[in-house]
């Protein structure tokens, strides 16, 4: 199974024409800065952003360098010794990357203070009687280096043209896993109830560019747990998780997913809805629809109270109100609505809900699959997303050749999804 074409997380096709200037990201953790957007003047602010000395959460602003964002949750509840549900956080972030965003941590400052972390800087910032929840911010901003690139600056400006400050909304490779694009397909099975299958999906799929080859051909050959668990890097800590749980416990195969972190484990079903999302966007940019106008039947979300979509309120777009529909998505203030499946979703009408039965039917998935009952706490019950997003505030600059871009995402958004219009490269791991 390839694991590199752009075909394996749903994205092929391109808003614009122009030739891309190919390149590399992450060639050095240096080149790929994130920094959370938690506020914008005269909007909304959450709850923990207030203040309150009796609160018993500390928020913290943590700025971490070739982090994981679930491996660094893992060793925060290590050092703390406090439980990882303990732990609050508004999104991941890119692990070979510089990243900075805040976690809120159900623990004394003074016990915060003393944290000794590898490339780890932390701020205290306040106390609050809310924790930090997934989703508790407004975006994201960017400072990214692409590197060997071969076409210049023409070729930049007539992308960025093209794209009229909108890009397709695809979720990025770092949804599916960066240099092991594999959560839908392990996401898949827990979906089909094939927990076994899922399991040896996590631990024996292979990636050119991904550590532990040796144990996972030795697992594969003899399906021996305890056997293999030395054969794994000490660092690959999920595996190695997996593995000591089945060698105590023949065939407990559900079990073994649970020893996952919860936010991890359910990553694993949000990649595979992410790939049916990511195949109807591809779907309907193939059809020829143009981005900027709602179609009849397509479902539009307004603009919430920090000025990004209100995920919460869809309204369809009719004869009557197209038009005016149209005019907000242009003016970034609406966003036509992609369908993240789940056991309470309906299908679109229109043009949107044929191409979503279409690929729905091509995987032979249906919306009470998402009801995981074995693992209820897997179970999905389906949202929307963007399908195009607008980026923000762009800044490009040059370094011997090399163009950077300085821009902001609203949440939940790809910066490598913009850039690969960018770079268009067949490789899903050049991104």
């Amino acid at each position: 199974m390839s694991l590199t074409g752009q075909h394996i997380v749903g994205s092929e096709s391109f808003l614009s024409k122009t030739s891309g200037i190919e390149g590399k990201l992450r060639k050095d953790p240096e080149d790929f800065v994130v920094e959370e957007i938690v506020s914008i003047p005269g909007r909304s602010h959450w709850i923990w952003m207030q203040k309150n000395s009796n609160g018993k959460h500390s928020i913290v602003e943590i700025k971490a360098k070739n982090w994981d964002t679930h491996v660094l949750v893992k060793e925060l509840s290590r050092k703390l010794n406090i439980s990882q549900k303990s732990i609050g956080f508004a999104g991941t972030k890119d692990k070979r990357a510089i990243t900075t965003q805040h976690f809120s941590l159900r623990v004394a400052k003074e016990k915060i203070l003393t944290l000794d972390l590898e490339n780890i800087d932390i701020t205290f910032k306040h106390k609050s009687i809310k924790p930090i929840r997934l989703g508790n911010l407004v975006g994201n901003k960017f400072k990214i280096k692409i590197a060997n690139t071969v076409n210049g600056r023409e070729n930049i400006d007539n992308i960025l043209s093209e794209l009229r400050g909108f890009f397709p909304n695809y979720f990025g490779v770092q949804r599916f896993g960066t240099v092991r694009p594999i959560t839908h397909i392990v996401g898949e099975k827990i979906v089909q109830g094939d927990y076994e299958g899922a399991v040896f999906d996590y631990l024996t799929i292979d990636s050119p560019k991904f550590a532990g080859v040796e144990g996972r051909e030795f697992l594969l050959k003899t399906r021996d747990f305890a056997k293999s668990i030395d054969k794994f890097p000490a660092h690959m800590l999920f595996e190695r998780q997996l593995l000591g749980h089945l060698s105590r416990n023949k065939g407990d195969f559900t079990g073994a997913i649970l020893q996952l972190p919860e936010s991890l484990s359910k990553m694993l079903v949000h990649g595979y809805q992410s790939l049916i999302f990511n195949k109807v966007l591809d779907l309907r940019m193939k059809e020829g629809i143009d981005a900027f106008l709602p179609q009849i039947g397509d479902l539009v979300m307004p603009a919430d109270g920090y000025g990004g979509p209100d995920q919460r309120v869809t309204i369809e777009v009719t004869e009557r109100n197209q038009a005016k529909l149209s005019k907000r998505c242009r003016e970034g203030k609406a966003w036509i609505a992609g369908l993240l499946p789940g056991a309470n979703s309906n299908f679109s009408s229109g043009i949107q809900g044929e191409l979503e039965r279409q690929v729905m039917e091509e995987l032979d998935v249906k919306f009470e699959d998402f009801i995981i009952d074995d693992i209820p706490e897997l179970s999905s019950y389906g949202m929307y997303r963007p399908l195009f997003q607008k980026y923000n505030d762009i800044e490009l600059e040059f370094d011997s050749g090399d163009p950077i871009f300085s821009f902001w995402l609203h949440k939940g958004t790809y910066a490598t999804s913009f850039l690969r219009e960018i770079m268009k490269s067949s490789d899903v791991t050049a991104y």
